[in-house]
């Protein structure tokens, strides 16, 4: 017997919601460290450890610290605050980042330039969000999934606790 069709159930407002990198940022970190990868190991099976496979390696170790920030990053955001976490490194021993709705003093929008606009557009417009708690050490918001619903749930919170 076949069950009906669902839709998903939506969250509560007082859920706490994680997000993660985007498709599209995941996909560039997968591609940047196979062909660099490649380029990397092709460069020094056939010329050695020249200047070129060095500069190549490197980019390489680069490309492989993205992939592992692409696809291990978490956000959670909750009534109580914002929580960020690397799934590898977590394993590895380093505690996820919390802060606290009430300790975040500012916003700031990344924005790109509107040609002939004099004035910033606001914070709700942004294509990234750096919050800027109490301690001084940013958190960037930016390349999420669902970017549109992080920055309302976001602007909620931030604006709730002013």
């Amino acid at each position: 017997m076949s069950r009906p069709h669902l839709p998903p159930a939506r969250p509560s407002a007082h859920a706490a919601r994680t997000y993660r990198r985007s498709a599209g940022t995941r996909a560039v970190a997968v591609v940047c460290a196979v062909l660099f990868g490649g380029a990397a190991t092709y460069s020094i099976t056939t010329s050695g450890l020249a200047p070129g496979s060095v500069v190549l390696t490197s980019i390489a170790l680069v490309s492989l610290a993205n992939l592992v920030t692409a696809w291990a990053d978490r956000f959670t955001l909750g009534e109580e605050g914002l929580e960020y976490r690397n799934l590898l490194l977590e394993r590895l021993g380093r505690p996820p980042r919390r802060v606290a709705w009430s300790d975040i003093v500012g916003v700031r929008g990344l924005h790109r330039p509107v040609p002939g606009s004099a004035s910033p557009p606001p914070a709700t417009s942004s294509r990234a969000l750096f919050l800027i708690p109490r301690s001084g050490r940013r958190i960037v918001l930016d390349s999420l999934e669902r970017h549109d619903e992080v920055l309302r749930t976001v602007m909620q919170h931030v604006d709730a606790e002013r």
